[in-house]
């Protein structure tokens, strides 16, 4: 893992004048020397950033690039005594999250990072993670309850990142779909992972682990199996992933709040008005045998409710289970 430079930092802020740079005038001003202004320029085409040269005029970048900043976030988050770490690289956010301790007086903690190296989705599916163009998001929180009363969050964070895109102006054509995915137009934007920890006295920690297509134009194939879409690609302008970040983890801290104090069932109403599967023909695949039915909704424990042709119904938990709709849609 890598925290900021500040060399780096400071490299990225002038360069992002959209002007070229000379590497004497970049030594002199990051202090630094000529072949440290290379490596650092190297960093950059490393992590996928377009950097123009030319000789007699220098470096610069082809579009600016915003930094993560946490002063910028912290300014905007309602909430205090939060834990907050930001990384330049790292292997997963929620596997860094996994052995922190908690951390005195506080029972949230926050860690961004502007790339994994071995992000993970779910069923252990990597999860493409380009520097600088997403949200990396891991949100440590202790439960006042019991392991398993936590059944159903990740469609409560699935909401969460919902309500912040309508906050920040995406209203039309949003869906979340059981039991972790937010999709704009049935392709996929952003999609959490939770990972649960028990501890003494009927108590638990959750590390909540969100991914967010913010700035990312285009991906190789082999990195992304599925459709998949970005706030620049759905509005065809970049997005300013502090100000996102800020407003998310507002909501974020909210609607835990919220489902720690009441449950799903207080958020039921709000799962049916996104839900992607709704009265659509599914497939349930599990262990290798497959299932089909029509999706009926989830129950209060955040299970899929499947109706087969014989009109029986089964609840599918989370874990292995793979949901595949299908085409055609039964009429309502």
């Amino acid at each position: 893992m890598k925290k900021f430079s500040t060399t780096f930092t400071k490299l990225v802020n002038i360069l992002n004048d959209g002007n070229y740079h000379d590497g004497t005038t970049l030594s002199s001003r990051l202090q630094i020397s000529r072949s440290a202004v290379w490596k650092a320029i190297q960093k950059l085409e490393k992590y996928g950033i377009p950097v123009h040269a030319m000789k007699g005029k220098g470096y610069a970048l082809a579009e600016p690039l915003i930094l993560l900043n946490q002063k910028t976030i912290k300014r905007g988050i309602q909430t205090a005594n939060i834990d907050f770490t930001i990384f330049e690289s790292i292997h997963s956010t929620n596997t860094y999250c996994v052995p922190q301790p908690r951390i005195k007086n506080k029972n949230i903690s926050i860690c961004l990072a502007e790339t994994q190296t071995g992000g993970l989705g779910r069923l252990q599916r990597s999860w493409h993670s380009p520097f600088g163009q997403n949200i990396y998001l891991s949100c440590t929180y202790s439960f006042q309850k019991d392991v398993s009363e936590l059944s159903g969050l990740s469609l409560v964070i699935s909401l969460a990142i919902i309500a912040t895109l309508k906050a920040a102006g995406i209203t039309q054509s949003l869906a979340a779909k059981w039991p972790n995915d937010v999709l704009y137009n049935k392709k996929k934007l952003a999609g959490n992972l939770i990972m649960v920890q028990a501890e003494s006295h009927g108590q638990c920690r959750a590390i909540i682990g969100t991914g967010l297509n913010v700035n990312m134009m285009h991906a190789p194939h082999a990195a992304i199996s599925q459709s998949f879409t970005s706030l620049r690609k759905m509005t065809g302008q970049p997005f300013d992933r502090n100000r996102l970040c800020s407003l998310y983890i507002n909501t974020l801290i909210q609607y835990i709040k919220n489902f720690e104090k009441y449950g799903l069932i207080y958020f039921l109403n709000e799962w049916e008005a996104v839900d992607y599967l709704k009265n659509k023909t599914i497939t349930l695949i599990n262990n290798g045998n497959e299932t089909a039915g029509l999706m009926a909704g989830v129950n209060h424990l955040g299970h899929l409710i499947v109706q087969q042709k014989d009109g029986t119904l089964h609840a599918i938990s989370a874990g292995d289970v793979k949901v595949i709709p299908h085409e055609s849609t039964s009429p309502q």
